[in-house]
Order: structure tokens, then C-alpha cells, then sequence
């Protein structure tokens, strides 16, 4: 039976690293025991900082004494007087599990529990994928630009955004039918994925538009990428011809919020339209 314990409880672990969200592991003293890669890189405090409150809220003393009880899951723990507690941040931005130590028991409660909330986990997963390319939906992008924006604003880093779009789409879908256009999109996101890093990310803005958000990344530095792409997707060799994209590139400036980075990176694509399509762009 120990074999199995430890089976579940290794797999409860690889499970939790390759999360696309962020899980955080604290004890019923605060004590931050385990953070998932996400989770890591949404929390750089986590290398100063031991406390739960102190890395993901930057408080000085435990949420429920800002917040109230309701917003701590261990004071949840200990009113219970469970053995570990679950907690979703609000807007599923992290989740939090509270467990007095991470022993075999727990990963079985766990993993028994897991059932049922691993199918909740991937119906919201899913929701916010696009599934022609795999990549995040619109609204999923735009809360995490919004997200990057503060993190890149109140850490002082850069930020970067490209703003792709296939060029002449709608001949595509007019010539050779919409299963073909489908086919392109899919070509050209696999491009895309291959050209940017982990920590960045990528949604499907439109039918043929994709926003990527590319942290702690300088305007020349984004600027390369673009242009790898660019060049990428007009040496790929398709069924329809020479493809082709149009790239705006554009980087945070202080103080700025979402919606003005996201207007200037915007008008950068389109200045790159009219100026001829097949090029990039920055302002």
C-alpha cells in the first residue's frame, strides 16, 4: 500500500508542475511548501519572501486580517479541523492548498478528491482555449495582459506585445474554402508557438489575429522575434500560395495601462498593413 501512496502522491506532484495555473502549497503556519513552475513565475517574491500573505498579496500580516476570515484557507483548516483545506483565488487566478505537512495521506485524500476536481479544472481549461489552434481565446488573453501589466508595473520590467495578422485571409477563405483557411491559421500558430518562449503567451485575438504577450522582454528583443516569425510564415510552403503576416510591435511605457498598450501595438499592425503588408512594425 506505501508503493501506491507514493505513486499517487508522485503523480499529485508532476500533475501540479505541469498545471498551466498557478498552485500554491502552504502549512497552517503560512509557510509557503511548494510552488508549480507557474506559480514561480507569477510569485518572484517567493525567493525573499516565506510567508503566503507576503508573496501573493505583499501583505504584512495574514489575509483574514484584511480581508476577513472567508479569505484564508487556514483559518478554513482550523475551523474544520481537516487535514488540508482547498482554496481558488478570486478569478481563478491561483490555487491555494493548505496541508499541515505533505505526508502519504493527504495525496490519498487527494487523489481520491481529484476525481472531481480535475474534470472542473479542465472544463474551465477548456473554456478558455481556442480550439482551432490550441492557443489562449481572446478573453483569456486579455486577463492576462491586464495581469502582465500590473506585474511588469509594479515590478519596474519590461513588457512587450506582438499583434499578428495573416495577410489578404479572406481570399484564402473566398479561393479555397474555409477548411483550408482553418488549415493556415493552424499552420502559422505552430510557427508562432515555436518562436516564442514558455513564459510568454499567445491567444487567438480574432478569426485570423493573434496577440502575444512577451514578459520581461525589451522592444529590440521583440522586435527579433517578430521578425522570425514573419519570415517563417512567408518561407512555409502551403497549399494556397505565398502566405504572408503583418506584425505590430510595441512595448510598455510607465504608467501605462492595458487598453492604451494594446491601441498603440494595434495601430503598429495596421501601419505595417498600409505600408505593404508582409512587415513589421513598432511604435
Amino acid at each position: 500500500m506505501g508503493k501506491l501512496k507514493k505513486i499517487h502522491r508522485d503523480g499529485i506532484l508532476k500533475y501540479c508542475e505541469n498545471l498551466p495555473i498557478p498552485i500554491v502549497v502552504i502549512d497552517g503556519e503560512y509557510n509557503v511548501i511548494f510552488l508549480n513552475p507557474e506559480a514561480r513565475r507569477q510569485f518572484p517574491d517567493h525567493e525573499s519572501k516565506s510567508k503566503c500573505y507576503q508573496i501573493t498579496h505583499n501583505l504584512d500580516k495574514p489575509c483574514w486580517e484584511v480581508k476577513g476570515d472567508s479569505a484564508c484557507p487556514v483559518k478554513k483548516l482550523k475551523s474544520e479541523s481537516r487535514s488540508y483545506a482547498f482554496h481558488e483565488h478570486e478569478s481563478g487566478e491561483y490555487h491555494v492548498l493548505v496541508a499541515e505537512k505533505l505526508d502519504e495521506d493527504l495525496f490519498m485524500e487527494l487523489y481520491l478528491d481529484g476525481y472531481i476536481t480535475d474534470i472542473i479544472r479542465e472544463f474551465k481549461f477548456l473554456a478558455e482555449i481556442d480550439s482551432l489552434t490550441g492557443f489562449y481565446n481572446r478573453k483569456k488573453i486579455e486577463n492576462l495582459l491586464n495581469q502582465e501589466v500590473e506585474r511588469a508595473s509594479r515590478y519596474k520590467k519590461d513588457l512587450s506585445l506582438l499583434f499578428i495578422d495573416l495577410d489578404n485571409f479572406k481570399e484564402i477563405n473566398d479561393t479555397y474554402g474555409h477548411l483550408t483557411g482553418d488549415k493556415v491559421i493552424k499552420e502559422v500558430a505552430q510557427i508562432i508557438k515555436e518562436e516564442i518562449r514558455r513564459t510568454d503567451f499567445v491567444g487567438r485575438f480574432g478569426g485570423e489575429e493573434f496577440l502575444v504577450v512577451l514578459p520581461e522582454t525589451r522592444p529590440a528583443e521583440a522586435l527579433k522575434v517578430a521578425n522570425r516569425i514573419r519570415r517563417r510564415v512567408e518561407d512555409k510552403r502551403t497549399g494556397v500560395g505565398r502566405i504572408t503576416v503583418s506584425i505590430g510591435v510595441t512595448c510598455m511605457r510607465e504608467g501605462e495601462n492595458p487598453e492604451t498598450l494594446f491601441n498603440r501595438v494595434d495601430r503598429a499592425m495596421y501601419l505595417a498593413k498600409e505600408k505593404g503588408k508582409n512587415r513589421v512594425e513598432v511604435l
